[in-house]
């Protein structure tokens, strides 16, 4: 049986927007004995969704905490590594992944718990 062409689910392409992965940049500048000289971060586009952590999310997850600056993103795929930070240029909010969210392995779907930098998005 060919499970690559079973139905998946993935997020609706109109709840789908441009989001950018955030990627430090810089270098050590030997010339100033060492220092750690900053760059421009490299912006990497993908698609995702930003919703609202629910009550399920609270008690399937217990690692971690949740705050209300406590957001999801969801990608149909996308990999984003705990830590990063991803621009939402919608709302000019930039997240910090702070967890993976377990979900079924069989489909692409990907779900971070994230929370905002510099206040939350607007409900």
């Amino acid at each position: 049986m060919n499970f690559t062409k079973m139905a998946q689910p993935t997020i609706p392409r109109g709840l789908l927007h441009t989001m950018y992965e955030l990627k430090a940049a810089g270098g050590y500048d030997q010339t100033k004995g060492g220092q750690w000289v900053p760059g421009m971060p490299s912006r990497t586009p993908f698609k995702g969704a930003v919703l609202p952590v629910s009550d399920k999310d609270l008690r399937r997850e217990l690692a971690g905490t949740v705050t209300d600056h406590s957001e999801k993103i969801y990608t149909n795929g996308y990999a984003l590594s705990v830590g990063g930070q991803v621009l939402d240029p919608d709302t000019g909010v930039t997240y910090t992944v702070t967890q993976e969210l377990g979900h079924n392995s069989i489909h692409p779907m990907k779900r971070y718990l994230v929370e905002a930098r510099k206040g939350a998005a607007p409900k």
